[in-house]
């Protein structure tokens, strides 16, 4: 990888939903010429599930060109294939009984163990880290419970800075690259944290003089999102990744956000407990949200003053052609057409499609991937495009009427967690 990283994607969690929308923003990007100038991808959650699923198959797109032809044969259609197949919560919940039988044997075996298992089966293929790619340097961020730090996967090592660090050698076996995607897709409460040994590697001394946590044999990790859902500490600050190294600010970086819209809603429940219940997540809720909308408020500020050289652009779920300046917006809708705008009231069915791993259908997946497509188009040609008048991209739907009346009927129930057929 170059000393200074040329493109660098971070991708957000949010399931399944995350994953297929961040297809969309790579589309984009390979029409435009910069998938073979990616030199490192930050994930987090969902962003990791898809994120690990192109390092694997990344030296296929380049050997076939690196484009979207490219992108589409080998890492988009087996994607969604997968996604629109069988139900992976459903097949997970099947298998998280036989837990309490292994676990009587002694195997280490948790509900987020199953999730690797699956991982592995689905995506991976038995793959280890140090079966990724030196570029793009993939990084999965998970949390770590303990340290209040994330704990970061690479081909090269794992650990977080209040830790330490530890080099993967042939002492201990490579952990596979599903238990890595598992602990940074951890969703509490559906999967518990993913427990990692740490007495069979040597770690460094913590990065920054504090004391290390004493956490006895396992480090518990839980979803990355519970410590930065955008996936972007490690790119925009300097932070430190396994062997003590850090990634040098990239010259363009394209976040990809498919974090979930503030919900602007709140209804207190009747019932005594319930109600402290409801109270208390909502409470969560308006935290993680605070958090996460102050990460992007500095993210914005950053690349419109072009702190640390640094360029790019957001291409968030909640927002898309509607987030740039009114006479930008006129001036691209102009340009493309107003006909291949998603419609403001289908553009709210797709925001609010739900986060879970179940089964997707062909038009979520299609909603998803075509409003963050549109909506990278737009923002590089507003912050990257050099003062060039918008040209129409490949790829546009013509939202006339049987298109209108598909999508409505399709995404009516979208936002409900669990899609059985």
């Amino acid at each position: 990888m170059p000393a200074r990283p040329r493109v660098a994607l971070a991708l957000s969690g949010g399931g399944f939903r995350a994953s297929v929308f961040h297809l969309g923003v790579l589309r984009r990007l390979a029409e435009l010429g910069q998938l073979p100038r990616v030199d490192v991808v930050s994930a987090v959650s969902g962003g990791s599930i898809v994120g690990a699923f192109l390092a694997l198959r990344w030296s296929r797109v380049m050997a076939d060109g690196g484009d979207a032809t490219a992108l589409e044969r080998h890492v988009t259609t087996p994607f969604l294939e997968l996604v629109r197949g069988a139900n992976f919560i459903l097949d997970w919940a099947a298998r998280v009984p036989l837990a309490v039988f292994r676990r009587r044997r002694g195997t280490d075996f948790s509900r987020a163990v199953v999730a690797a298992d699956l991982y592995d089966e689905r995506l991976y293929g038995g793959a280890s880290l140090s079966d990724l790619p030196e570029t793009p340097r993939l990084i999965l961020n998970a949390t770590s419970l303990p340290s209040i730090r994330a704990w970061r996967f690479t081909r090269d090592g794992m650990g977080d800075s209040r830790y330490g660090y530890a080099r993967f050698s042939d002492a201990a076996p490579v952990p596979r690259l599903s238990v890595g995607v598992a602990a940074s897709a951890a969703f509490p409460p559906v999967f518990s944290p993913l427990r990692i040994r740490l007495d069979d590697r040597e770690y460094s001394a913590p990065l920054y003089g504090e004391a290390r946590p004493d956490v006895g044999r396992e480090m518990p990790l839980s979803d990355g999102g519970v410590y930065d859902n955008l996936a972007l500490e490690v790119l925009t600050r300097n932070k430190p990744i396994p062997l003590g190294a850090s990634v040098p600010p990239p010259e363009i970086l394209v976040v990809s956000d498919a974090g979930h819209p503030a919900i602007y809603r709140f209804e207190p429940w009747r019932f005594p407990l319930l109600a402290s219940i409801h109270l208390l997540g909502r409470v969560r809720d308006v935290a993680l949200e605070q958090v996460v909308a102050q990460r992007r408020r500095i993210l914005v500020e950053d690349l419109r003053e072009a702190r640390d050289g640094i360029r790019g652009t957001l291409v968030p779920l909640a927002g898309g052609v509607d987030h740039l300046s009114a006479e930008q917006r006129d001036r691209y809708v102009a340009a493309v057409g107003a006909i291949s705008q998603i419609p403001p009231a289908l553009l709210a069915m797709v925001r609010g499609i739900r986060t879970s791993l179940d089964r997707f259908s062909a038009v979520e997946c299609e909603a998803l991937m075509y409003h963050a497509y549109v909506s990278t188009d737009a923002g590089w040609w507003a912050h990257l495009g050099g003062g060039a008048p918008p040209e129409p991209p490949p790829w546009r739907i013509e939202f006339d009427s049987a298109r209108l009346e598909l999508w409505a009927r399709e995404l009516r129930h979208s936002a409900e967690w669990l899609r059985v057929r």
